[in-house]
């Protein structure tokens, strides 16, 4: 199973919620980390500020997928979109590691917790 499939599973399944906190959380780390890290993307690297603003735009977008889940009233990004959408959020700012990190990192949180989805 891919990751694509695997991200979709998750946001079809009962542990929803859970996978998109804990890919919420772990972005806002990947954030803070940017400006930690050595290298290309660390502490006034020329590329940290435009990765810690891809990982806040995908937050945000996680935040609000995340809203529609609780509120029927409110519309979401459709499931089969959203990774793209993610993707896209991510190339703006070459933070596609961190995305990926963020997804595999709750995946395996998943499995291990027990979740139906991982």
């Amino acid at each position: 199973m891919t990751i694509h499939d695997q991200f979709l599973t998750a946001l079809k399944s009962a542990s929803r919620e859970t996978f998109l906190l804990a890919m919420g959380h772990r972005l806002g780390v990947s954030a803070r980390d940017v400006f930690a890290e050595d290298g290309p993307g660390g502490p006034g690297g020329p590329d940290a500020l435009p990765c810690a603003r891809a990982c806040n735009e995908m937050m945000i977008a996680i935040w609000s997928q995340l809203w529609a889940t609780k509120d029927p009233g409110v519309q979401g990004y459709p499931d089969g979109e959203f990774l793209s959408i993610l993707m896209g959020k991510a190339d703006m700012g070459g933070a596609r590691p961190q995305l990926r990190s963020a997804i595999e990192s709750s995946l395996f949180l998943m499995r291990e917790s027990g979740h139906p989805a991982g």
